[in-house]
């Protein structure tokens, strides 16, 4: 947390009180997406384990990928996602910029992973399963 030094006391408890309610914010704010994200992970892979359909339409669903670059994005958005929810559980959520970059970051992760879900589901499910 940042602290201000003046010769103003009152000045300076307002400052302070300013800065703590910045950090309060960005910690809820990646707490919260963090939360959310792990949530969508694991609503996503629940039905593999536990529905035997899914298991069945998997064994016979196949996926070309023309170009192996096409993982190296997302792969590096998981990797700084991992390092910033190792950093900013470190530093206990008290630095607003890894806080921030971290909900950025999820934010991200959470576009992505609800893309590739949009685009998944049909081929598991089946093409009628939304209706």
């Amino acid at each position: 947390m940042l602290k201000f030094v003046h010769h103003n006391k009152k000045g300076s408890i307002m400052r302070i009180k300013n800065t703590k309610n910045r950090t309060i914010t960005s910690k809820f704010v990646s707490k919260l997406l963090v939360r959310l994200f792990v949530i969508l992970l694991v609503l996503g892979v629940l039905p593999i384990f536990v529905d035997e359909q899914v298991k069945s339409n998997l064994e016979v669903t196949y996926v070309y990928i023309e170009n192996k670059w096409v993982f190296i994005f997302p792969l590096i958005l998981f990797l700084s996602f991992l390092t910033l929810l190792i950093l900013a559980g470190r530093a206990k959520n008290e630095q607003d910029d890894l806080n921030w970059m971290l909900s950025l970051n999820t934010l991200l992760l959470i576009i992505y992973i609800v893309l590739l879900y949009v685009k998944l589901y049909p081929s598991i499910y089946g093409n009628n399963a939304l209706m």
